[in-house]
């Protein structure tokens, strides 16, 4: 009997035991989740060496119009297949050697947006140029090499070469 016994403590032992460390994995306490990671001109400004006071303007810009941009880029409404057969073209357009207007009426054939769309991208498009202002405008100019604000704007000396 007491074999018997022993036996079955040893079961209830191991039955104990395996229960524990199966539900101990839901037990576990969960990692905090992560902020959803910085995306786009905020993301590349932040990784710079910026000083405190840089870094409570970018963050002010980034509460100022962080949410209107995201706002609407969702606006935008591309799904994740529109997204991919975009990014596709562009890959294409790319690979040969298509750039500025030619590009985008590639890239807008391959994969066409209503008009909607084409509105709200237009409006992404206008508040991007505005944060980029401000951004610039906190930035120093070695700060601005490193993240490209220093390039002129597609255009900009076409009204120079009209008027000679």
């Amino acid at each position: 009997m007491s074999r018997c016994h022993t036996l079955l403590m040893f079961a209830l032992v191991a039955v104990l035991s395996v229960g524990t460390a199966l539900g101990a994995d839901d037990a576990k306490p969960k990692k905090k989740q992560a902020k959803a990671p910085q995306r786009g001109i905020f993301a590349e400004v932040l990784k710079l060496d910026l000083s405190e006071e840089q870094k409570e303007k970018v963050t002010a810009i980034q509460k100022e119009l962080g949410p209107k941009l995201a706002e609407l880029t969702k606006a935008v409404g591309l799904t994740k297949e529109d997204r991919e057969a975009r990014m596709a073209a562009m890959k294409e357009a790319k690979e040969k050697g298509l750039k500025g207007k030619e590009a985008q009426e590639y890239i807008s054939a391959k994969a066409p947006l209503t008009d909607e769309q084409k509105a709200a991208q237009k409006a992404v498009t206008e508040l991007n140029g505005k944060i980029r202002e401000k951004l610039a405008s906190v930035l120093t100019d070695e700060q601005k090499e490193k993240l490209g604000l220093n390039k002129k704007k597609p255009g900009a000396n076409k009204k120079k070469k009209n008027a000679e």
